[in-house]
């Protein structure tokens, strides 16, 4: 018998989350004769006695029985052969829900039946023989993108297509890190989140909360490339950088190799795209206090619902309170957010949702402790009242859908916002008695405000054998941006009586003084085609960049413009029995700041990739296994003009070979996993700087992780992982090697039951044997964080 597949639409209106449930033997039968996969709307709370049917436009058959399932909330489960290529007359509304589906049905030669899960679509004729004993079958719900999803395993995501499509079915590798995942973990930073991610590397400074430092296949990804819900979360200047906090991410998407086609300029190594948590009937409602080592004090909620009573207007808001310190207890870690959103299901077309943030935070500006030579003390140098980084945010943003037939729909992402940054730090200098240091004050002081749109026109058509999914589109940011940096004079401390609570003025000399505007804009398409099993893709983009500076102490004003193309291409074959093999190409470009010897604008770097792979989701399992191998290169990269010393050209290149493994699975109601290994290879294939044919800094060549929650009976469950960091170079001569090192993360937790159904009681350490390790960076060199002790209480309902 045919694999029977259950997918799932993003529920316009649902109260419960989609879970497998047993259908009659009949069903399974029928539904085998008509092609094998059915596809089934996430599952709803049971129609009440007497539901009056939605009313559908006329168009596709299969668009009219998802809106039908999704505005009736019911499970309604066909075969996508049976009802390709059908139309449906539609129906005015009114009746009960078995009249609204004959009238959907009618022509078509196809019925509704009821069955104890739900509705299923069968042909028109039927016989006794249908009438078996029921069985069970293990389904897979293929869920949103967008959507809460149960557990660790995510069947969709949306960053490679800017569509909501099945992992399985998208050649390029991506990793996808949930909510459950992020609250498993007890973690607060998107760094941290994605730690467990195949081809991830995080940690390189060491523990710096002032911004995320994320790598992925050997180049960094995030400072001034952050996305959020599709749309870029600019980085101008030099600490100017929005920050997100995990607690308000619904999901991470990590998208591997280069993404230029559909986001611009990005690094070669990928995206990492942030979810936001937004509104949803299968959201549930959360409220949690913290206590932990280092006076981690949290408070943290995240409630939501309907505003009227047919579940039209939702609402969802997030909000969290940290008061707390780090490893070095002068420096802050402090944050205050709120993020509320609201979601209007206009028509049965139309969709508009608004989401905002308000974020305040603190803490420390220069993380680092004193170094003396390429020896890292224990003594931090700086004083609590005068280093800190403190910052202030807010977006504001709406995402909005139309539909204006079963082929056309419009899609457009707008995000406003603004960041104030002060950024103020103690420089050091030794003064040779051995044990007092002369100090200087300085101080970044920055604003950023920033616009962020993309809008798209989806098609969904046919040409023959071919179905397309053609998205074109155009996306365009501006941001605008001020910038202070100042010096001024500060008291020396004495390391043997440190006093870290010194008078210290706010810096007055000015070292720069700048203005900046830039406009980024590109065109895009991407047609993403099925033929039988086959999955194929292919994408063009043009991209323009405007940056203007201006120099206010020298008077100097530059301008810059740069244009680029870039391109994707991705083949995929789809067996039946769950595997994927697939492979890919393409292309990215990166500016870069600055200009040469003779004031010329260095061109932008360049990134071109070759990956293939194969992808296994065992039928009727929650279960991806990935294995990917890729040749990732970044050409145009600066390196020593050997006729002029002073200068530097563009003949550098760098290069990434490497294979990925990667493994997410519910394995049970009770046991969760995700695993993961990464081999990189990395080399300066091209160089004047007399490191060529060595490996460029800071990439480990061994990357491994394993995390499993296992939830005994009578509600206790214990977690545990094991994230490993392979040696890496420290300096581009390689003769600094950092030392490999392994961190223990582990968790216990309670669910009470009977009267406190949804209380849970847990404990979280990172890094439990506080393993201390440093990683240096052409002299410079950082202590990674320490352990730290989590315990929370939470209410979910």
């Amino acid at each position: 018998m045919d694999t029977i597949m259950f997918l799932a639409r993003q529920p316009l209106r649902t109260s419960a989350p989609f879970r497998p449930r047993t259908l009659p033997r009949a069903v399974c039968l029928a539904l085998t004769l008509l092609g094998g996969a059915v596809s089934l709307p996430i599952q709803a709370a049971s129609p009440a006695t007497g539901q009056t049917a939605p009313s559908i436009p006329a168009g596709s058959l299969q668009q009219a029985l998802s809106t039908f399932a999704e505005q009736a909330n019911i499970t309604l489960s066909y075969s996508p052969q049976a009802v390709r290529g059908l139309s449906s007359p539609g129906q005015p509304g009114g009746g009960s829900l078995e009249e609204g589906l004959a009238k959907l049905l009618a022509g078509s030669g196809l019925v509704a039946q009821k069955t104890s899960s739900g509705y299923v679509v069968l042909p028109g004729k039927t016989d006794s023989s249908y009438q078996l004993a029921p069985t069970n079958i293990n389904a897979t719900a293929v869920q949103s993108a967008f959507a809460p999803v149960e557990g660790y395993f995510a069947s969709n995501a949306s960053s490679a297509t800017k569509t909501d499509k099945p992992i399985l079915e998208t050649p390029q590798s991506i990793s996808v890190v949930t909510a459950e995942q992020i609250a498993d973990r007890k973690v607060d930073r998107v760094e941290d989140a994605v730690a467990y991610s195949a081809g991830v590397r995080v940690g390189s400074s060491g523990l710096d909360p002032r911004f995320d430092m994320i790598s992925v296949r050997g180049f960094e990804t995030t400072i001034g490339a952050d996305f959020l819900d599709g749309l870029r979360q600019p980085g101008s200047g030099w600490l100017s950088l929005y920050s997100t906090e995990a607690y308000n991410l619904e999901r991470i998407e990590v998208l591997k190799g280069p993404a230029s086609v559909l986001y611009g300029q990005i690094s070669p190594g990928g995206m990492v795209n942030r979810v936001s948590k937004r509104p949803s009937l299968l959201a549930k409602n959360e409220v949690q206090v913290q206590s932990g080592n280092y006076n981690h004090q949290q408070a943290q909620f995240d409630v939501g619902g309907h505003l009227d009573e047919a579940g039209d207007v939702l609402f969802r808001t997030v909000g969290v309170y940290r008061d707390a310190e780090n490893y070095i207890e002068q420096l802050n870690n402090d944050t205050r957010l709120l993020a509320p959103s609201l979601s209007w299901q206009i028509d049965p077309d139309t969709r508009l949702t608004v989401l905002a943030q308000y974020q305040e935070r603190e803490t420390g500006a220069s993380p680092m402790l004193y170094q003396e030579g390429d020896h890292l003390t224990n003594f931090w140098q700086g004083d609590e009242y005068f280093d800190k980084l403190e910052q202030r945010q807010w977006t504001l943003g709406y995402e909005f859908e139309h539909a204006f037939n079963d082929t056309f729909s419009v899609q457009q992402n707008l995000r406003y916002g603004q960041v104030d940054t002060t950024n103020q730090y103690l420089q050091p200098s030794d003064s040779g008695d051995g044990h007092t240091l002369n100090r200087s004050a300085i101080g970044v002081y920055e604003d950023m405000s920033s616009l962020s749109t993309d809008t798209r026109l989806v098609s969904r058509f046919a040409t023959g054998d071919l179905q397309h999914t053609l998205v074109t589109g155009m996306d365009y940011a501006w941001i605008d941006t001020s910038l202070l940096y100042a010096m001024g004079d500060a008291p020396s401390i004495d390391r043997n009586a440190p006093n870290y609570h010194q008078p210290v003025d706010r810096p007055t000399t000015p070292l720069a003084d700048e203005d900046g505007l830039e406009h980024r804009s590109g065109l895009y398409l991407q047609d993403q085609i099925e033929l039988d099993q086959w999955r194929l893709s292919a994408g063009l983009r043009r991209d323009w960049v405007k940056v203007r500076r201006s120099d206010n102490l020298g008077g100097n004003n530059t301008k810059t413009s740069d244009s680029a193309t870039t391109g994707q291409l991705g083949v995929l074959y789809l067996f039946d029995n769950g595997l994927a093999p697939y492979a890919s190409y393409a292309t990215s470009f990166l500016p870069e700041s600055g200009t040469n010897a003779s004031g010329e604008p260095y061109k932008p770097t360049k990134g071109e990739q070759y990956e293939v792979g194969l992808k296994y989701q065992p039928p009727g399992t929650s279960t991806m296994l990935t294995a990917s191998l890729y040749h990732l290169t970044q050409t145009n990269v600066r390196t020593r003009d050997l006729s002029n010393p002073l200068n530097s050209i563009q003949t550098g290149e760098q290069v990434s070979r490497g294979l990925e493994l990667e493994a997410v699975s519910d394995l049970s109601e009770r046991l969760r996993m995700t695993a993961s290994y990464s081999f990189n290879d990395p080399e300066v294939t091209r160089s004047n700087d007399g490191n060529e044919g060595k490996a460029p800094m800071n990439v480990p060549r061994h990357l491994a992780s394993l995390w499993l929650d296992y939830r005994l009976p009578m509600g206790l469950g214990l977690s545990g992982g094991a994230r490993y960091t392979g040696s890496n170079y420290g300096n581009a001569a390689n003769t600094l090697k950092n030392e490999d090192y392994t961190l223990i993360d582990a968790g216990v937790h309670y669910d009470f039951g009977s009267g406190l159904d949804g209380v849970r009681l847990a404990l979280n350490a990172r890094n439990l044997s506080d393993k201390r390790y440093i990683n240096c960076q052409e002299g410079y060199c950082y202590r990674g964080e320490a352990r730290s002790v989590v315990t929370s209480l939470s209410y979910r309902w």
